[in-house]
């Protein structure tokens, strides 16, 4: 059986064997079966990165985390770009869903709030982002419980029609209550499957007719 003494060098050498945190400065402390990883990267998922490690390390009951991000370029990524590009993710992980998620960024300091319904999603709203330039840290204080179904618009679900490149036929779209009608002419039926399993897959639609009319260019 290895004994404790072992666990810092065995921690030290997992660390190191990762290609992406090879100029990473690291330095690592055990107290019993508690870790505190301290340092300084240049990104934010190399702090994720060298936690998640450390936590899967056998024998290691928990992980503090006082690694510090410093940015090689600070002032590349200002809060609203990286405001943007954390919606991108949300509406792409999440759908209307990510409407549940309050946003609020300090000097590249994310902390994320509202409620999600399971708790996998709260995990993916960190994870989702984690790889964005211009975070410096993450407070997820999304709380996970009841949430109330999304509102349907047409403009939600033609935007999620549209987001997908190859559709360029006119679609027309009609909301009653959790009811979607889908209308227009397409020129393949791989579009009219890709048309109906995207507006069934928009959170909130529980029943959707498909008024959709394949018409081929001659």
């Amino acid at each position: 059986m290895k004994t404790n003494e072992s666990l810092p060098l065995k921690v030290a050498n997992q660390l190191k064997k990762d290609p992406l945190l090879k100029d990473a400065e690291i330095a690592v402390e055990l107290y019993s079966h508690e870790v505190i990883v301290s340092g300084k990267v240049n990104k934010f998922f190399k702090k994720a990165l060298a936690c998640k490690i450390v936590s899967e390390i056998t024998g290691i009951k928990s992980v503090i985390d006082r690694i510090e991000v410093q940015l090689i370029n600070p002032d590349q990524f200002n809060d609203e770009i990286i405001t943007k590009a954390i919606v991108e993710k949300f509406e792409k992980n999440f759908g209307n869903s990510y409407k549940n998620i309050e946003i609020s960024i300090k000097n590249g300091h994310v902390t994320l709030e509202g409620t999600l319904k399971w708790k996998y999603q709260k995990m993916l709203a960190t994870d989702c982002i984690t790889y964005l330039e211009g975070i410096v840290s993450i407070q997820n204080n999304i709380a996970v419980g009841t949430v109330s179904e999304p509102i349907i618009s047409e403009k939600d679900i033609l935007a999620a029609i549209y987001k997908e490149k190859s559709i360029i036929s006119d679609i027309s779209v009609d909301v009653n209550g959790r009811k979607v009608i889908v209308a227009g002419n397409v020129p393949s039926t791989f579009q009219k499957n890709l048309i109906e399993k995207i507006v069934r897959s928009v959170p909130g639609v529980t029943e959707m007719e498909s008024r959709l009319l394949l018409v081929k260019k001659i």
